[in-house]
């Protein structure tokens, strides 16, 4: 009997490790350093930032131009749109080494993908197109006629819509995921442009306006908040929106449970994009002017370091991976 039950005990013991080993296993394989990919579009590369640790990796050479970029996180690629060269590199995350360059007919300038990752959705600037590529053949499959010169795109999850900004039609258009047919336009301020989507709301920064307008997708009614001069893009985190305002170099803090701009905060010259780098609790922001990103940090509002990039940093889109 003493001998059984020392038995059990060692069987017990040896089970109770092996849920702890492969717990710390799951955590070491699946805790990553946040990575920004900022795309120079003044000198035809990307920038790498360790966001951690605050510092440029490496600099990537892609085509001419690049601007737009989205993060396939399950695909572990940062997708680039090269404006002049009309192309789009694809870069792997895992040895940040350009893997392919893709040959458009168009102009590309936002780039989101659906919930899957199997579908990258481009804005065509000048045709008033979005097309549609797949991610697994890395070529476009079709495309859809949207609205003047769409230029934000994002998708939402919650609702399963393709949204996208409509820059010199002063719109919002709302498209089926699925069937990419139109179910709403809406009219916002004037020159929308970067667009982030939510749950049940679509946030829009308009340019000419220095506003942001908040639509519910529930039932397509309209919030306008002003913010500072030539507002360019705008993302959300708990219960705020944060709002580059590209003529006075500063993020605007909006408290959406009040509806009012409460603070601003200066960065670098020519703040355009911006997203969160939520395994840091940061706000990073790219400064077209500046040649660099702002760190702010999400508790005190302060910002932390600037770190340099390249000639014109932008980074239009969803640039961190995490």
């Amino acid at each position: 009997m003493i001998f059984k039950d020392q038995k059990n005990k060692i069987i017990t013991l040896i089970i109770i490790l092996s849920i702890f080993l492969l717990y710390f296993i799951l955590i070491l394989t699946n805790n990553h350093t946040a990575l920004a990919y900022i795309t120079n579009q003044g000198e035809d590369t990307v920038s790498v930032i360790d966001l951690s640790n605050k510092r440029e990796l490496k600099k990537i050479n892609v085509g001419e131009s690049p601007l737009g970029v989205h993060i396939l996180s399950r695909n572990k690629l940062a997708v680039i749109g090269n404006v002049k060269s009309r192309t789009l590199s694809v870069i792997d995350i895992n040895s940040n080494i350009l893997l392919k360059t893709i040959p458009l007919n168009f102009t590309p300038l936002g780039i989101t993908s659906d919930t899957s990752e199997d579908r990258l959705f481009i804005t065509d600037w000048f045709n008033s197109k979005v097309a549609v590529l797949s991610v697994k053949k890395l070529e476009v499959v079709t495309t859809f006629n949207v609205g003047l010169t769409p230029s934000g795109i994002v998708f939402n999850k919650t609702l399963n819509y393709i949204v996208i900004s409509n820059r010199d039609q002063n719109t919002i258009e709302i498209y089926e995921g699925g069937n990419y047919k139109l179910v709403k336009k809406i009219t916002t301020g004037l020159h929308p442009f970067g667009i982030h989507t939510t749950g049940h709301y679509v946030y829009s920064a308009n340019v000419y306006d220095d506003s942001i307008s908040i639509i519910n997708l529930n039932n397509f009614s309209t919030q306008v908040i002003r913010v500072g001069m030539h507002p360019y893009s705008v993302v959300t985190d708990k219960g705020f929106a944060f709002v580059t305002n590209t003529q006075d170099d500063s993020i605007s803090i909006v408290d959406l449970n009040r509806g009012k701009e409460i603070e601003k905060i200066a960065v670098g010259e020519n703040p355009e994009n911006l997203s969160i780098d939520s395994n840091d609790n940061q706000l990073i922001v790219t400064n077209w002017g500046g040649d660099s990103i702002s760190i702010i940090d999400l508790k005190t509002y302060k910002v932390i370091k600037e770190v340099k990039t390249g000639l014109q940093s932008r980074a239009f889109g969803s640039f961190i991976y995490q």
